[in-house]
């Protein structure tokens, strides 16, 4: 679906539907349209249904029925080459950058996407040193990622996104975890990245600074989606989605 000014949204989700194997459901109908270069916060308790959004949106998961949409791309689960596609689309970022970090070192994580991708040798190095520079990270490429502390991980893991130059950043909880120095400067990186960029969350102090628009998910729906200024102004709404103001 185009938005109104003719261009295709970034990230349009349309009557998505998940169960997990135990039949447990995760999504009830989810409906969410952001556009290109929108910084977006979701919000709302564990097991709300945030995180298994944000897997389908690269077709990490499989929707029930309903459909995801990648600047105007459906996400389908038969389609290799146009997941490969997506994929290089959507950079989701886990929680756990332990999760997201298995080589023997910094540069070999960072370069393994876009060595997925089938680029050149020398468009792989580029792209390497642009993402370790982007995050703060240049020089680190030899360093070995278990080495690394939490801040330096969580940025390695945004550096092996960025190195397949995604057009929508998906993060998951990406200030948990972290000390004050490093959760700032998570904050001002997120902050100057120019691409969409959809955060999961429970720091209600970094959606405050840098992110415009709000959507709270619970029990599987979308239950608001308001600038931010208006949803942290609603005491009432965000007691009865377990939300707390900053």
């Amino acid at each position: 679906m185009a938005s109104q000014n003719g261009h295709n949204p970034a990230v349009s989700v349309n009557n998505l539907e998940f169960s997990y194997p135990d039949g447990r459901p995760a999504l009830r109908g989810v409906e969410l349209s952001i556009g290109p270069g929108e910084k977006v916060a979701i919000l709302g308790p564990n097991g709300a249904g945030k995180s298994t959004l944000l897997l389908h949106l690269n077709g990490l998961l499989h929707a029930r029925s309903g459909n995801v949409a990648i600047m105007g791309r459906e996400v389908q689960e038969d389609d290799k080459r146009g997941l490969q596609e997506i994929r290089a689309l959507v950079g989701v970022v886990f929680q756990d950058p332990d999760d997201q970090l298995f080589s023997p070192s910094v540069h070999d994580d960072v370069a393994f996407g876009p060595i997925y991708m089938g680029l050149p040798g020398d468009e792989v190095e580029a792209r390497v040193s642009d993402a370790l520079s982007q995050v703060g990270l240049g020089g680190y490429e030899d360093r070995m990622p278990f080495h690394l502390s939490g801040g330096e991980k969580k940025r390695a893991a945004i550096a092996s996104v960025l190195s397949m130059r995604p057009q929508v950043l998906a993060l998951d909880e990406p200030s948990a975890g972290l000390d004050p120095r490093a959760r700032r400067g998570l904050i001002q990186l997120l902050d100057r990245l120019e691409q969409t960029i959809i955060v999961t969350t429970h720091d209600m102090h970094m959606v405050k600074d840098i992110f415009p628009r709000v959507v709270i998910m619970d029990g599987g729906k979308v239950v608001a989606d308001a600038p931010t200024h208006e949803i942290l102004s609603d005491e009432a709404l965000l007691e009865e989605h377990g939300l707390e103001l900053p």
